[in-house]
């Protein structure tokens, strides 16, 4: 095995933990107070860092880290609520809370580190527990990383090292495929370094910054199952049609293809097979598009079509095809002006506030003044509401762009809302002079602060309306912004309509108020975001 530098918490005589050995860690485990999982997670992060600086054999530190698990992986679980599928940037207490779930899953990470040395070390009694300590160690690599994946947070080069190095040296050891049990696992207590190393990488290959809360705990379902399927090699493995994938052990970045052209250098290189993967997925993907149920399939029983099947056509994509090259993507590294929220970027497209149709209002004297001296009532009053209700104008970089869709950068310390997965925005790049509309597909905050944003143009030509159901019964419902897009026949894009989310229902009649009273029925869903809907629909006859 080549040499590997451990960076572990510095041993210190002054370290005075509340326990010192795994009969104290259990007498203080039962006052900890798990009901209030905000001070117990800042009771176990304190007592966890302060330990990990103790001098004590490798044997003790190993058990008292065991009994801590269970404690720590419930108020970890329980804290992770509280910053998963939130708007970005996070609020101060949500980046609190993600601060001290990461140190702690971090900090039980080095003390098994510790432990993992002194096997590595061939410390007496630790060598036969090296498997154990090696996927320890991977277990809580993958969960920090885990948790920055729902958080959509950046996972730093660092902890992509630390999960190399730690797979390393069980692979050295001779340990990778020495089975140990994980009970803090949901179902499948049965594991070893490769599969936890499996785990953690296939869960970062996943494009996880574009997956909602949901779809990422169904990845995780998947790969508690199905990590297995995939070894590691020295040498690459032949995959018709398909480029090696390979992970660099001395480097800190996830998996990638070699592409022959412009390779990152590699040194210490393990190739993943991923045929028995690539056999699972296509399997399931053709018996659900026979009618199988996803429950029969191993699926789970809240996978319900025909979600699932999308989604694990996305995952086949990620992990057992090449990627396409992307050559008609630039990079343009331009300023656009960016707005989310219906009302909002309804202000934006109409030029105006919006007022209910059909009302009739008497012009003021100020209004009056205004005509009389001017020949139009003056516009301030509409300017000034853009900063009154919060619509002021983001300033974004676009970083680079396609056709469908533009990959953008809103930096450090510009001011702006919290945007969502899935959320309607409105774009306007450059010197454009109208706003385009887009979906947020993915986002991720920067270490820096900074929010990324992946933007999927849709297509046509915005336009604002004003929609309200329609009947008997809602004959003074008053009218919400929405919009409309113009026909794209290149794209084979019908006219569409863009409604506030759970307005959609088939066969649905609204009115709409354009330049006069449409009664509109609406037909096929198209697109579904966080806060819209966007449909095809049939303007019906007066």
């Amino acid at each position: 095995m080549g040499e590997t530098v451990f960076e572990l918490p510095r041993i210190s005589a002054d370290a005075a933990p509340e326990f010192s050995d795994v009969l104290a860690c259990k007498a203080w485990l039962e006052h900890v107070p798990l009901a209030n999982v905000v001070e117990a997670q800042q009771q176990l992060l304190s007592q966890v860092t302060e330990f990990n600086r103790f001098p004590c054999k490798a044997m003790m530190r190993l058990q008292t880290l065991e009994a801590l698990r269970e404690a720590v992986a419930f108020v970890q679980i329980e804290q992770a609520k509280r910053f998963t599928n939130r708007a970005l940037p996070m609020a101060d207490a949500e980046a609190a809370i993600f601060a001290d779930t990461t140190s702690l899953w971090e900090q039980m990470r080095a003390g098994y580190l510790h432990c993992l040395a002194a096997s590595a070390a061939d410390e007496t009694g630790m060598r036969s527990h090296a498997a154990l300590l090696a996927q320890r160690v991977l277990a809580y690599c993958g969960l920090k990383m885990f948790h920055h994946y729902r958080a959509y947070r950046e996972v730093s080069r660092t902890d992509w090292r630390s999960l190399h190095q730690a797979y390393k040296v069980a692979d050295g050891l001779g340990v990778a495929e020495e089975g140990v049990k994980d009970y803090l696992n949901r179902d499948v207590h049965d594991a070893t370094p490769r599969i936890q190393y499996m785990r953690a990488l296939l869960t970062g290959m996943a494009n996880p910054n574009e997956l909602s809360r949901r779809q990422l705990s169904f990845v995780g379902f998947l790969l508690e199952r199905w990590a297995e399927k995939v070894e590691l090699s020295h040498t690459p493995v032949a995959e018709e049609g398909v480029l090696p994938l390979v992970v660099d052990l001395a480097g800190d970045a996830p998996p990638e293809r070699l592409t022959g052209e412009g390779d990152t250098e590699i040194f210490e290189p393990r190739f993943l097979d991923v045929s028995r993967l690539t056999k699972s997925l296509k399997n399931r993907i053709g018996l659900l598009r026979k009618g199988e149920s996803p429950a029969k399939l191993a699926l789970g029983e809240d996978c319900v079509q025909p979600s699932c099947e999308q989604l694990l056509i996305f995952l086949y994509r990620q992990w057992c095809q090449s990627r396409p090259p992307r050559t008609e993507r630039k990079s343009v590294q331009q300023q656009a002006m960016v707005s989310n929220e219906m009302v909002a970027i309804h202000y934006y497209i109409s030029g105006k506030v919006f007022r209910q149709p059909g009302v009739q209002t008497e012009l003021s004297q100020k209004e009056r003044d205004q005509i009389a001296t001017f020949g139009r009532v003056s516009t301030k009053d509409e300017d000034d509401y853009s900063a009154v209700h919060g619509f002021l104008l983001e300033h974004w970089k676009v970083a680079d762009e396609s056709v469908s869709g533009l990959r953008m950068v809103r930096p450090t310390g510009s001011p702006g809302r919290r945007f969502a997965h899935g959320q309607l925005v409105a774009v306007r790049p450059g010197d454009a002079k109208n706003f385009m509309l887009a979906q947020a597909r993915w986002l991720m905050q920067g270490n820096d602060g900074a929010l990324n944003a992946g933007l999927r143009l849709l297509p046509g030509l915005p336009a604002p309306i004003a929609v309200r159901h329609y009947g008997l019964n809602v004959a003074n419902e008053k009218y919400v912004p929405a919009l409309t897009l113009t026909e794209v026949a290149a794209l084979k894009s019908p006219p569409t309509m863009i409604l506030p989310a759970g307005w959609y229902k088939p066969k649905r009649v609204v009115e709409v108020f354009v330049q006069q009273l449409l009664r509109v029925k609406l037909e096929e869903l198209v697109d579904r975001g966080t806060d819209f809907e966007r449909m095809t629909y049939e303007v019906l006859p007066e």
